[in-house]
């Protein structure tokens, strides 16, 4: 009787813990889903444009705003999400098709960050407007189940939201 118990104990154990995994990483992944929806609509209203315009009078660089971005993106994450893992990516196009929606070639540095260096176009009033967030989700891993994507127990999830911008003022 011990001997079948350990028998179906180990891979049940393994089972719930590839459950309790799972469901953490799709409870992230929503959390991901419901920010970028958040930042999105900022842009499709034109409130981000209003305020970058005015960051630009300022001074303030390109890559300054795309941080400025992700900064209001991690407003919207919970506590339990630390932004520093938050990578943000912004494309506009005139048309649909014109629109480059593939997933972005990852390429990571030397102490494991992504090096990507991401777009940030908001485009003009009418411009399809694709906003992505990707973050970088710790997950655990046994022998059992590997759930990493991006190797060193790290799941990258992306969330994406397109739209087309409204006539803003």
């Amino acid at each position: 009787m011990i001997v079948e118990f350990a028998l179906v104990a180990t891979p049940f154990v393994a089972l719930m813990l590839a459950v309790a995994v799972t469901s953490l990483a799709y409870f992230v992944q929503e959390t991901l889903e419901t920010a970028v929806e958040r930042a999105a609509r900022g842009i499709v209203t034109g409130r981000t444009q209003a305020a970058d315009n005015k960051g630009t009078m300022s001074g303030m660089t390109r890559a300054q705003l795309a941080e400025r971005f992700r900064q209001a993106g991690c407003a919207s994450l919970p506590a339990f999400l630390p932004c520093s893992r938050l990578y943000v990516e912004v494309k506009s196009a005139v048309d649909w098709t014109l629109l480059d929606n593939s997933p972005p070639a990852i390429t990571m540095g030397p102490d494991g960050r992504i090096a990507n260096v991401f777009a940030y176009d908001l485009g003009n009033q009418g411009s399809i407007v694709a906003v992505r967030f990707m973050y970088v989700w710790p997950i655990q891993t046994s022998p059992l189940f590997d759930f990493s994507n991006i190797g060193k127990g790290r799941r990258l999830l992306m969330a994406t939201s397109v739209a087309k911008s409204e006539t803003y003022q």
